[in-house]
């Protein structure tokens, strides 16, 4: 087998075990699944043991020599990445893509603007971009597969970086804001007992309101529960339910006349934020990357100024 092959078998390899199916490993690395089949059998035929145990209607186990072969793998494809970026660095000049993993908001109202914004830099690079929530994308930025990633952090506790040997930007404290329909008055106590649009328990604004209700010792009812949160918002300003949503979001409804109400959190709690970051690793550091993080905190200073002025009219 040459080398690239390798990889690309090792990757496959990975990414079955990580998801436990080859349908979710060919989905998440592009290829159709029988390519992934193709990918398996060719390493257990090279290195002539078993790695992977099929039994139809269950998730893919794992083999005492998958397991070791899975140890050695990550530390390859991390030294692969790097030497890659390495590469790219002597000869000056960046890969012809870039692979850019980020989440929905960020996708939606934050990267066009910057990406429009750094078409008259010779170093951008055509781009290719995925939408995919933070922790599964970690992974994918250390192997290689993601170069660069517009991720979250919700709660200090939540730390799918903790140990990564990867650069991290905090880009911006983004604003996560509770609102409800425009009803004059509306406090936060008033609040407790509504219906709440939330995302899944899992999700951060989920878990936000979550540690709220911990400290303040209320129970909240989730009503409508949705990963979208333009969703939210809507469901918000017609009455049905109150929510938390990101500054970016509820700035753009603003902006297109969705009218709500952005209500003040309790007395002697401070304000919820999540911190927007910008991963790599350490050896991906292109030349278009300062203006990158700067445009992106242009995006989100500019979603804070829509949301100061509606709340001055």
């Amino acid at each position: 087998m040459n080398d690239p092959m390798n990889l690309r078998w090792l990757r496959s390899f990975t990414a079955v075990v990580e998801h436990g199916s080859m349908a979710a490993a060919a989905a998440e690395l592009g290829y159709v699944p029988s390519a992934i089949t193709q990918h398996i059998a060719g390493l257990e035929r090279a290195m002539g043991v078993e790695l992977l145990v099929r039994r139809p209607g269950s998730r893919i186990a794992i083999t005492a020599a998958g397991r070791a072969l899975l140890a050695a793998t990550g530390p390859l494809l991390i030294a692969n990445s790097e030497f890659s970026d390495s590469l790219r660095s002597i000869s000056r000049s960046e890969a012809p893509d870039l692979m850019m993993g980020t989440h929905g908001t960020a996708l939606q109202y934050l990267l066009p603007r910057v990406f429009s914004s750094l078409q008259k830099d010779p170093s951008w690079p055509r781009v290719n971009v995925r939408e995919i929530e933070t922790p599964d994308a970690i992974p994918l930025v250390r192997s290689g597969t993601l170069d660069l990633l517009v991720g979250y952090r919700y709660l200090p506790a939540d730390s799918p970086l903790a140990g990564d040997p990867l650069a991290v930007t905090l880009v911006h404290r983004e604003p996560m804001l509770l609102v409800a329909a425009p009803e004059a008055g509306l406090t936060f106590e008033e609040l407790t007992d509504k219906d709440w649009a939330l995302g899944h328990r899992s999700l951060g604004d989920r878990r936000l309101l979550g540690s709220w209700s911990e400290r303040l010792r209320f129970r909240f009812h989730v009503a409508f529960e949705s990963s979208d949160p333009n969703c939210l918002l809507t469901l918000a300003s017609e009455g049905l339910a109150v929510s938390v949503v990101p500054a970016t979001v509820v700035a753009a409804g603003l902006e297109r006349g969705l009218r709500v109400q952005i209500v003040p959190p309790p007395a002697g709690i401070e304000p919820w934020h999540r911190e927007i970051l910008v991963v790599t690793r350490p050896s991906f550091q292109p030349p278009f990357l300062p203006g990158f993080i700067e445009g992106l905190r242009a995006g989100l200073d500019a979603a804070e100024r829509t949301i100061e002025t509606s709340r001055q009219k």
